[in-house]
């Protein structure tokens, strides 16, 4: 019979006796190798060590690691028996790849949410009479500087009582503010989140803070300060005063306290002196920093007024409808130059402050 031989396998690795033992003396012999280094360095180690044992000391490194591990080993036998050539042991310490680095792949993303907003909303003139705008730059509004009189008949057919009634007009000059700007088209087309929107709303808000103030000093100028220097203690409170005067100006009680920021925190801060318990507990757990404050202070509807900050008096007694105002709405002007590639716009408003019953409202200092 002849014998068949069949041919091997391609990709075989002829894995001889006399290849597998010459891979595993090269193994064998860089394993002593490596060996005799680490008990050379050990060596060294220990003699450093008995020389600077006063001043050092090393702790003791352990039994030598062998060189390779199993899995190590049976993988280098197989590269070795392969006729692969064995790559040096190399450390090598890997780049770092961030963010900062990459800014063409991770460009700025900016919230429509900026910091710097304050807020639009005109507490003093929300609280107040609004009135309808006139058709001229003044508000004239009669004014009874007399009135009739009414009495008890002394008998039958005797004269009853008679006075003549009396009626002028006042002017409520109009105040005209307003802002404006001078945008480049480039920054109106280009920005994100849009420059335009937002320097429209803070524009916005520089007309209600201005407004805002146009109405208190208004009042004030009306009243002469009357009652600015009074103080007002929240932890020992007294309006009576504050009552007669707005009775006796238009038979009416006082309905609202404006308070300035600092006046606010006075109220919210001010405890009883047996208990230390807070006075106005529904002021302070229903002030917010958005909605302004609500509840009652000696049956008065409380009112926030930041532009009241800037002003001596912190706190101001009074009705609601003793204050007047008119205004035309905002009227927003836009005109293109094409000279400079630029928009000018501005944001203008007409506002009449009318101090309708000035002697009705007291001013206070607030202290605690």
């Amino acid at each position: 019979m002849t014998e068949t031989t069949e041919a091997p396998v391609a990709g075989a690795v002829d894995a001889t006796p006399d290849r597998i033992l010459a891979a595993i003396e090269q193994i064998e012999t860089r394993s002593q190798a490596f060996q005799t280094v680490q008990e050379k360095f050990l060596e060294r180690l220990e003699r450093m060590e008995e020389q600077n044992r006063s001043h050092i000391e090393i702790p003791n490194p352990g039994p030598p690691k062998p060189v390779f591990s199993k899995g190590e080993w049976l993988q280098t036998v197989v590269r070795l028996i392969s006729g692969e050539r064995l790559p040096d042991l190399q450390m090598r310490a890997l780049d770092d790849v961030i963010t900062t680095d990459n800014p063409g792949v991770v460009p700025p993303t900016y919230l429509t949410e900026l910091i710097g907003v304050i807020d639009s909303r005109r507490p003093f003139l929300g609280s107040t009479r609004r009135l309808e705008e006139p058709a001229t730059m003044k508000l004239t509004v009669p004014v009874i500087t007399q009135r009739p009189l009414a009495a008890v008949q002394a008998t039958e057919k005797t004269e009853v009582e008679s006075r003549k009634t009396l009626i002028t007009s006042t002017d409520f000059e109009a105040v005209t503010i307003a802002g404006a700007g001078d945008l480049s088209i480039q920054l109106i087309k280009k920005s994100t989140p849009s420059f335009l929107n937002l320097w429209m709303e803070l524009l916005a808000e520089a007309y209600a803070i201005e407004s805002e103030d146009q109405a208190i000093q208004a009042l004030f100028n009306a009243t002469g300060g009357v009652g600015a220097g009074n103080a007002l203690n929240p932890e020992d409170l007294d309006l009576g005063d504050a009552f007669v005067q707005s009775f006796d100006a238009i038979r009416r009680p006082p309905d609202t306290i404006w308070l300035s920021t600092a006046a606010v925190g006075a109220f919210i801060d001010a405890k009883a002196s047996t208990t230390n318990q807070p006075l106005y507990p529904g002021l302070a757990a229903s002030a917010t920093a958005a909605g302004g404050i609500t509840g009652v202070v000696s049956g008065l509807r409380p009112v926030h007024v930041p532009t009241l900050d800037a002003h001596g008096a912190y706190a101001i007694v009074g009705p609601s409808s003793g204050f007047a105002w008119a205004e035309g709405g905002t009227y927003t002007l836009q005109a293109d130059n094409p000279t400079l590639a630029g928009r000018d716009i501005a944001l203008v408003g007409l506002l009449y402050p009318a101090p309708w019953y000035p002697a009705a409202f007291s001013l206070y200092n607030v202290a605690s």
